[in-house]
């Protein structure tokens, strides 16, 4: 199993706009490694997980060919992990050639709100319509929790993320049958129901990936809608502890915003010096 790191920022992408500080000021110095486009990641050539506004100019710049995508697994109806622009073009009235059948998966919540959003992009394109789907050639499947379901050649099972409750969010384990991992994006630090249902999973995982937004954050004062570094540094070693890493499995971080950030080595010297990685746009892992 090959994966690329097709984006590793949070949902303003590094560097902001509009800021000056130190963490956006090095991005734009440095550039590189630091800068960071919102978070997906693919999965050979066949899978996708999120679909955000810079997914299509990350892949094409990253030599990616999203043609032959097959699944698009959809963490929750945010606007960084879902781009409805991207959808739409896949409609005949667009002069799409060949448009490849696609399997988008999400939760019902999830799905409801992508077709409205959908709709407001392009009227009959919802994709909780049985027209919305023919015109945009995809099937889709309302991921329900714990159930395996087939994408494929994979396996995938949807995990509930404490995460924007609203959208019923998803994480989600993938197994090609030899190799599985999971991507615990976008998610607070986890709760006792996630790490049963890891144990539960009964597998290794080659490859662990997780939310890093809020980096290098005080003990107190700040949102846990996402995880911190201290969190990921925790599960890193919960995951160890508890036999749930292959022997050379990997723990990275992604979804990482300008807060509490440092540069991506210094980023990178803190992370391995408590047992995990900080990926970086364009990474490509072959598992």
């Amino acid at each position: 199993m090959q994966i690329t790191f097709l984006g590793t920022g949070a949902a303003t992408a590094v560097p902001l706009p509009f800021c000056s500080c130190p963490t956006c000021r090095a991005a734009r110095a440095q550039g590189g490694k630091d800068l960071r486009t919102r978070s997906a990641l693919l999965i050979n050539d066949d899978l996708l997980i999120d679909c955000g506004a810079d997914a299509v100019s990350s892949a094409h710049r990253l030599g990616k060919d999203l043609t032959r995508v097959r699944t698009l697994l959809v963490t929750h109806a945010h606007g960084d992990h879902f781009d409805p622009g991207h959808l739409v073009t896949r409609m005949p009235e667009y002069g799409c050639a060949d448009t490849p059948p696609l399997l988008i998966a999400a939760s019902g919540a999830s799905l409801t709100r992508l077709g409205q959003w959908l709709e407001g992009e392009e009227s009959g394109t919802d994709l909780t319509t049985p027209s919305g789907r023919e015109k945009l050639n995809l099937t889709v499947h309302e991921v329900q929790v714990g159930t395996p379901f087939s994408a494929g050649k994979y396996t995938v099972t949807g995990i509930y993320s404490h995460h924007a409750p609203d959208c019923d969010s998803r994480m989600y384990l993938i197994s090609d049958g030899q190799t599985a991992i999971f991507y615990g994006v976008d998610s607070p630090a986890f709760g006792e129901d996630v790490w049963q249902a890891l144990e539960q999973a009964g597998t290794q995982f080659a490859c662990v990936i997780l939310d890093h937004t809020y980096g290098l954050m005080p003990e107190t004062g700040y949102p846990t809608d996402h995880m911190n570094a201290r969190d990921v540094a925790e599960a890193a070693a919960r995951l160890r502890a508890q036999g749930l890493l292959t022997p050379r499995g990997h723990v990275f971080a992604t979804h990482l915003s300008h807060e509490n950030m440092l540069p991506h080595e210094e980023m990178s010297a803190f992370a391995r010096a408590h047992g995990y990685e900080i990926a970086f746009d364009g990474l490509t892992l072959t598992l």
